[in-house]
């Protein structure tokens, strides 16, 4: 059980960074990064779920990351593409060029994002010092 004290500082602070490099992926491939059985995740596993994912793709292939195996985003070649504010357990990432992508082209950062004002205010209840 994750302790009083933790939660409000993973709640107040969020959690690191976690960046994943890409190994190379050939045409109509994927790589499944999950939570709770990718080595590359093992240090994200105590902040689950995580909550942002900045794709970075500096390769000459157009790809798709899904999320949680539903819901898909188009990350065309060379562009920098964020997501926030969605809670997700695994990342997709799937190449849909026609060739193969070049390692360490593809940048994966996740992070758990720091608690905002109105999301306290949300969970925060008339007459409680504490929201858990």
């Amino acid at each position: 059980m994750i302790s009083v004290i933790r939660q409000q500082r993973v709640l107040q602070n969020g959690s690191e960074y976690f960046t994943i490099k890409l190994p190379a992926v050939s045409a109509g491939d994927f790589a499944v990064y999950d939570i709770d059985s990718s080595a590359a995740l093992t240090a994200a596993r105590k902040y689950k779920p995580l909550d942002f994912i900045q794709i970075t793709n500096n390769d000459s292939m157009d790809i798709e990351i899904c999320l949680d195996f539903a819901d898909t985003f188009l990350v065309p070649k060379g562009v920098i593409k964020t997501i926030s504010e969605r809670p997700f357990y695994s990342v997709k990432v799937k190449n849909i060029g026609t060739g193969s992508t070049t390692a360490d082209k593809i940048v994966l950062t996740l992070q758990r994002m720091p608690i905002t004002t109105d999301q306290y205010i949300r969970k925060f209840k008339l007459g409680q010092r504490s929201i858990f």
